[in-house]
């Protein structure tokens, strides 16, 4: 059977029949089974419509939904909520996008970040022809056709969601899931909604502006494209490293980021710095998920125009520590 959006569901679902969704490695279990019984470009094709899926999910209301079932979401734990998410089904799904507030009526697992799930079709790909999915991911993406179609099936919750006014958005959720709204906050910022029309040049300007505003108030640019968080007291601080891939031969530009806190353990964070340093970290990857590990086709005049804007951007940040103007933060 072609591995399409409804035969990907129709995996999910026929998981789901067998096994209950608190049971996550049991969901796991089951899945890795069944997409055993697919060919290796089916299994990555499966794969590339997980990732589809969970960047479409991307958005403040579930953001939300995620932190009041979790308490605080970081980075990669709101990927991995996605992620269960869509583990769900279909419908649950496409509900949650339209009122993350459906979540309340479906049975919740202790722990819903399924880190693990995402890295399902990695297992059944090597258990069948002992090789990495993730080549094969990247020789046959989605067509564009393809996530238009998706998309078309996704209707949008209308508003954005905030701590202010999350009780007015998701009553029954923080009815059923969230004690007190007195210690509550978090910061969502749009994701990869924004990308979705933009050419792959702007994709690119726009991951070097948004590098550049995070490092123009409270980061700084140090080792070729890694950005620290303000020096404090402590030894801890948030890394957002950036590197760039270039093929001139084929034109095509990929940018990899990394968001994580870094330790060195002389002088710990205290909970409530840490928490916040969190938050940061979670909106990072908010920013970034869109161009993580995205490949750019461009034209050499479009290629030149982005390394233009690149040195651009680098002598404004040269001019600005020359004439003394105000960068916080501290090289590494």
């Amino acid at each position: 059977m072609k591995m399409d959006k409804n035969t990907f569901w129709q995996i999910i679902d026929s998981v789901n029949s067998e096994v209950s969704g608190s049971d996550l490695e049991g969901v796991l279990r089951v899945t890795q089974e069944k997409l055993e019984d697919y060919n290796p470009q089916e299994i990555a094709a499966w794969a590339n419509f997980l990732g589809q899926y969970r960047d479409f999910a991307d958005t403040s209301g579930v953001f939300a939904a995620s932190c009041i079932l979790n308490d605080y979401m970081s980075d990669d734990g709101f990927m991995d909520f996605r992620a269960w998410l869509i583990s769900r089904g279909k419908e649950v799904y496409l509900a949650a996008l339209k009122n993350p507030d459906t979540l309340a009526g479906i049975d919740i697992p202790e722990d819903t970040r399924f880190e693990s799930y995402g890295y399902v079709a990695y297992d059944a790909y090597r258990e069948i022809c002992e090789d990495d999915v993730y080549a094969e991911m990247d020789a046959n993406p989605l067509t564009k056709a393809q996530k238009d179609d998706i998309r078309a099936e996704i209707e949008y919750y209308p508003h954005e969601v905030d701590g202010t006014h999350i009780k007015d958005h998701l009553p029954n959720l923080c009815a059923k899931h969230l004690e007190s709204l007195e210690e509550f906050h978090f910061t969502y910022r749009e994701g990869p909604e924004r990308m979705l029309h933009m050419t792959d040049l702007e994709k690119l300007k726009s991951a070097a502006k948004l590098i550049e505003s995070m490092t123009g108030s409270r980061f700084k640019s140090y080792g070729g494209g890694s950005f620290i968080y303000p020096e404090s007291s402590s030894d801890s601080y948030l890394a957002i490293n950036m590197r760039r891939e270039t093929d001139f031969d084929a034109n095509l530009y990929r940018i990899h980021f990394d968001v994580n806190i870094q330790t060195t353990g002389s002088h710990p964070m205290d909970s409530t710095e840490l928490m916040r340093l969190q938050r940061e970290v979670g909106v990072a990857h908010a920013l970034l998920t869109a161009l993580e590990m995205q490949t750019y086709s461009l034209t050499p005049e479009e290629m030149q125009a982005f390394d233009d804007f690149i040195r651009e951007q680098e002598e404004l940040r040269e001019t600005q520590e020359q004439t003394g103007a105000p960068i916080m933060g501290q090289t590494f």
